[in-house]
């Protein structure tokens, strides 16, 4: 016979692991801190090359005011110029991967939290499943260990 709330819950699993377990793999494999700092690194990465192809498009958009004001040009005002706009861009990209990254952190450990519990649920319902077959067979607990060791042949 089968058992419907036992079932119910192994599919609340089966679409975890389905939808959310990819995703949530980061969230067990490693602590907060560890997660947000290899996100930011990725970030960082990633908003360097940003900054720096939307300074290539600017740069090609503006090619014709350049050549005209390239040898009146403070070179020295110009790349403060541009250190600051890339610290800048930095600073408010590398916060908002923070922020992003922690709350999916947090989000994620609650339903890896769920989870685990909807299987240690499962293990219940096996366990109790298990404890009633073995009281309506009345057998106790040393035969069922002498049943399992002339099945399995291990004594495990």
């Amino acid at each position: 016979m089968v058992n419907e709330q036992r079932l119910h819950s192994m599919i609340k699993i089966a679409k975890f692991d389905a939808n959310d377990g990819k995703r949530c793999k980061p969230m067990i494999q490693y602590a907060r801190k560890d997660y947000v700092a290899l996100q930011l690194l990725k970030s960082f990465v990633v908003g360097t090359i940003a900054f720096f192809m939307m300074l290539g498009l600017w740069v090609l958009y503006s090619m014709d005011a350049l050549m005209e004001q390239i040898n009146k040009m403070d070179f020295v005002k110009a790349a403060t110029t541009l250190g600051l706009l890339y610290g800048i861009f930095m600073v408010i990209y590398l916060l908002a991967t923070y922020i992003i990254f922690n709350m999916k952190y947090t989000y994620g450990r609650k339903k890896v939290k769920k989870y685990y519990a909807g299987l240690k649920k499962i293990s219940a319902m096996y366990l109790r499943v298990e404890r009633e077959r073995k009281q309506r067979l009345g057998l106790t607990t040393e035969a069922m260990r002498k049943m399992r060791f002339f099945t399995c042949g291990n004594g495990d």
